[in-house]
């Protein structure tokens, strides 16, 4: 059987190399021509065209399909023939390789993935993956720095059992957060094909139609819309996750929320370099020669804008550029509002956060009050569902979780469109100059009772058309029940409610909703099904950090170069250095775990040491007693109705609570070093027992 080859101390492996490798192996010293496609894997550009009698060995790459499930690597005749499948089943041909071997399920199953991830020509063999092409594959006895991988680079690969993990959006790194950007407008590309129900707009519809509020299928419906949600953009982004807005964070100042962020800046309205050259040839007319520099001078470096309001007020009255009106008519309005959705698909022109008549504030203009950590806390000491999350059908009211923070938070970010009288006015024009009277204000010859029932406007509208998205409404969508969904911000805002309930429930496991079978429509999905987020496979941290390792060489130390935490990131709750996809060991052992102590060692003190985290102990397997193939790593995916329990040697992941010391360290620093020593039962290091696919350091809320 092919075996993957270990790979030498810092030796940087590539995927695709690995996958010659395999094939190398099975191939042996074979002289089939393969039907005079020859030795068809040894050139990467040949291998994506190579045909043995006809049957593409790599698949095209074919659009998403609502009516096909099938992978490229499921129709690739490689992996058909080296599974020993049609045609490749001994009736025309027989499996792959000719005049070789056959190829372990493990080996097959990496080369699939490799296929499935797009047939990459330079990417490293890292579960989780890097940002640069420094991470090696060391054997780790010595003091080679490992750097922290950059999940927005690529998807993290999670394995069986790992959930999936939803960060806070405000610690986020931006390559994170044009991941995000990039599959809200995969399934934005959807809405043309409107069969398609993963589609953006069916998706909202969902909520307009289905919604549950002020009562028990508040929580769990939700928490389903959520996951279902998430699904969608998974089929265009692998394992991309929704992250939640903590909006009671310091940059949001909640006791002076006017004064603080308003929104998380990756939502807020910009302009890239491209769409500035872009909007440049269609304004009329042309900007002067300062104006266009000005314009550049948004784009790099970044400049923010909360709301559409803001942004054109800053283009007339900063960059001088007055050939702009609010009208929804203005052709001018229309090629910035397009720039700025080109730049981020997260922005909603029809979003008017924080922004009431007159510059009130939420308190002044509505009653409400921006929710603050304070308000949160006495919610989750509820000790009863029905207080927290909604009553029943005989006892219904709504919970104190769906009020403030929740409806306050609609309100917040849905606000009152600044412009929607100006936009109206003969002529139009921005009130940049003076606060801009809103519409929900009392107009002339308005009647009381029209201005009560102002409403976001739902008849007749075509969602996400470039129409809508030049419209003057007096709300914004999150201002209403039937079209908040419209807008991108109600999943962060949704995902934190979620994580809310989720603490909650770590608090009260024994509280439950009282009608656990009711169906959540528009699935089949009960309020039991949704009571537990680790079946759905994913769970809530503030932010992680991720070291690719590689399971090819035994570890004996790692020591993690300087991982810069965030500063938002620095309140966390508790903190865990996570060993990911560790095989069964055949000896016993202990790790011991040292923050900002690189140099430690065996013999190194831990007795009042503030850099001593803790240990974890791991208990060795011994040799093993069974036949051929008894303690092999079982295959990454079972085979089709195997329906046996995991292998009893499928790897498993190890935790260590190091908060204590990592709120040491962090008093000093903002910069943390990670240092793990397998020691084994001679209390010596042992260089050659420990294999794992890589480190973590999570920071829980």
């Amino acid at each position: 059987m092919a075996r993957r080859a270990s790979v030498a101390a810092s030796k940087v492996v590539k995927r695709y190399d690995q996958v010659k490798e395999i094939l190398d192996a099975a191939g042996g010293t074979s002289k089939s021509d393969y039907g005079g496609a020859g030795r068809f894997w040894d050139d990467l550009d040949k291998l994506k065209e190579a045909k043995v009698y006809g049957v593409r060995m790599i698949a095209p790459e074919e659009k998403a399909s609502c009516c096909s499930d099938e992978s490229r690597s499921a129709r690739s005749g490689l992996i058909r023939g080296l599974r020993g499948l049609a045609p490749f089943d001994g009736n025309r041909f027989p499996p792959l390789m000719w005049g070789g071997a056959r190829v372990a399920e493990p080996d097959i199953a990496f080369i699939a993935d490799w296929i499935d991830d797009g047939c990459p020509a330079d990417d490293h063999i890292l579960p989780l993956d890097a940002a640069t092409s420094s991470i090696s594959r060391a054997q780790l006895i010595d003091l080679a720095e490992f750097a922290v991988g950059d999940a927005g680079t690529r998807g993290y690969a999670y394995r069986e059992g790992e959930p999936r993990q939803r960060q806070n959006l405000d610690c986020l790194s931006e390559p994170e957060v044009d991941r995000l950007r990039d599959a809200f407008r995969d399934i934005y590309d959807l809405d043309d094909n409107e069969q398609d129900r993963r589609n953006y707009n069916n998706q909202a519809l969902i909520h307009q139609n289905h919604c549950q509020h002020g009562w028990e299928r508040f929580l769990p419906w939700h928490r389903a819309y959520l996951y279902e949600f998430e699904q969608n953009l998974q089929d265009f982004k692998k394992d991309i996750m929704v992250p939640y807005w903590d909006w009671t964070m310091p940059q949001y100042r909640p006791y002076h929320p006017d004064k603080g962020w308003i929104i998380p800046r990756a939502f807020k309205a910009f302009l890239r370099p491209e769409a500035v050259e872009k909007l440049l040839g269609e304004l009329d007319p042309k900007p002067t020669p300062a104006q266009t520099k000005a314009l550049r001078a948004m784009a790099e470096p970044r400049m923010h804008f909360v709301s559409q309001h803001k942004f054109f007020c800053h283009v007339i009255t900063e960059v001088g550029y007055k050939d702009v009106t609010p009208a929804e008519t203005d052709l001018n309005r229309q090629a910035f509002i397009r720039a700025l959705l080109d730049s981020n698909s997260l922005w909603y022109p029809l979003r008017y956060p924080a922004e009431y008549p007159n510059n009130e504030t939420i308190n002044e203009n509505i009653q409400y009050h921006y929710p603050t950590a304070e308000d949160i806390e006495p919610i989750l000491s509820l000790n009863n569902f029905r207080d927290f999350g909604g009553g029943n059908v005989y006892d219904a009211s709504f919970g104190f979780i769906d009020q403030n923070p929740h409806n306050t938070m609609h309100i917040w970010t849905g606000g009152k469109n600044p412009d929607a009288v100006a936009a109206k006015a003969k002529p139009p024009a921005y009130a940049c100059s003076q606060p801009a009277a809103a519409s929900p204000t009392l107009l002339q010859g308005q009647a009381l009772a029209e201005k009560r029932n102002l409403a976001v406007t739902v008849k007749d509208r075509k969602f996400h058309s470039k129409s809508d998205m030049y419209s003057q409404p007096p709300l914004g969508d999150m201002f209403s029940n039937l079209t908040a969904s419209y807008d991108p911000i109600f999943w962060p805002v949704h995902v934190n409610v979620d994580r809310l309930w989720w603490e909650w429930q770590t608090r009260n496991p024994t509280s439950l909703p009282y009608d656990l079978d009711s169906v959540l429509s528009p699935w089949s999905y009960t309020i039991r099904d949704m009571l537990d987020i680790s079946r759905f496979g994913y769970e809530y941290v503030r932010c992680s950090y991720f070291i690719p390792v590689g399971m090819q060489a035994p570890v004996g130390r790692l020591v993690s170069k300087p991982i810069k935490v965030n500063e938002r990131a620095k309140k966390f709750r508790k903190a865990e250095i996570r060993m990911h996809w560790v095989p069964q060991l055949v000896r016993s052992c202990f790790v011991r775990a040292f923050i900002n102590q690189p140099g430690a060692n065996a013999a190194t003190d831990i007795r009042d040491n503030p850099h001593y985290a803790g240990y974890l102990a791991i208990f060795g397997h011994g040799e093993c007693y069974g036949g051929a193939g008894h303690c092999d790593l079982p295959p990454l995916r079972p085979r089709p109705f195997d329906e046996r329990p995991r292998s009893h040697n499928t790897p498993r992941n190890h935790r260590l609570d190091v908060t204590k010391a990592m709120q040491r360290m962090l008093e000093k620093t903002d910069e943390l070093q990670i240092t793990l020593l397998v020691i084994g039962v001679d209390y010596r290091e042992d260089n050659d027992l420990l294999r794992l696919e890589g480190v973590s350091l999570n920071l829980l809320d």
